[in-house]
């Protein structure tokens, strides 16, 4: 991520539910006055070439609260026309829909595409969730290089806005397993604590001044509760899974944390071999 956020693609269906993207890209916003294209694609290649009276008029209001916006209208699949525009922007913002679950249109297909493809980082938000300012970034990693890739934007932003940054990573209680006689047990346990503080001390390093928690049990469920607990106004983290890229969005990790977020998520795409350079 750029120093500067100049400009952001928010995608909108003209849905009520797709409006929440605005409210929760106005941190940034406010932060870095960027212009604001507000991508609207039809499928349907009979369909008449104007967007609807809503889209319209949430432009509009942009427009009227001081954003720089305006209104992009393009026809075609969902994912190819927003990784293809997102090409010139800095940061991509998607809401979910959050019925039942999350709506395919959104967050489904189209957000699981555009993850698996677009070299832009991903904002992902769903109704309800608390909008803050970004005071405080909590940064999942899972102790791989390719984890630590959400780093390169965490650092531009925690400088700009003086955010506090929290580092965490899960790790499972540890396994003792019953001795023989004389031969001791085993214990297994990967404890995440020496990984993040190596992690705190190059962000140090950086002029980032970072806490690191470690966190016990299952990852997804232990990121969302810490997050929770600690007024998180901002999660971050890789798309990636520790034997690459899963199903849908750092496999069901990612997936369980955009689904309870309480607050937007801030998503990279990893790339095998684009590690943040530590020096």
């Amino acid at each position: 991520m750029k120093d500067k956020i100049e400009r952001i693609l928010v995608t909108t269906d003209g849905s009520p539910e797709s409006e929440d993207a605005f409210a929760a890209m106005m941190p940034i916003v406010r932060a870095d006055n960027p212009e604001v294209a507000l991508l609207y694609v039809f499928e349907e290649p009979t369909a008449s070439f104007a967007a609807p009276e809503r889209v319209a008029q949430a432009c509009g209001a942009l427009r009227a609260n001081g954003v720089s916006a305006h209104l992009e209208i393009r026809a075609g699949k969902p994912v190819d026309v927003i990784v293809e525009q997102a090409r010139k922007s800095d940061l991509i913002v998607i809401a979910t829909h959050g019925r039942g679950g999350l709506k395919r249109l959104v967050l489904g297909s189209v957000t699981e595409g555009v993850l698996r493809q677009a070299k832009t980082p991903v904002l992902v938000t769903r109704p309800g969730v608390v909008v803050r300012q970004w005071t405080r970034l909590v940064v999942a990693l899972d102790g791989s290089p390719r984890g630590e890739e959400i780093l390169g934007d965490v650092i531009p932003l925690a400088r700009r806005l003086h955010a506090e940054v929290d580092l965490v990573r899960a790790a499972m209680p540890p396994i003792t397993g019953a001795g023989l006689g004389d031969v001791p047990g085993v214990h297994i346990y990967d404890d995440p604590r020496p990984y993040l503080e190596g992690i705190r001390s190059w962000l140090a390093t950086q002029g980032i001044d970072a806490t690191s928690t470690p966190l016990e049990g299952r990852a997804g469920a232990q990121i969302l509760r810490h997050a929770e607990d600690h007024g998180t106004s901002l999660l971050c983290m890789s798309t990636h899974g520790r034997s690459g890229v899963l199903h849908a969005l750092m496999g069901s990790i990612a997936e369980e944390v955009i689904r309870g977020a309480p607050c937007p998520v801030l998503l990279r795409r990893s790339v095998a071999g684009s590690p943040v350079e530590k020096v």
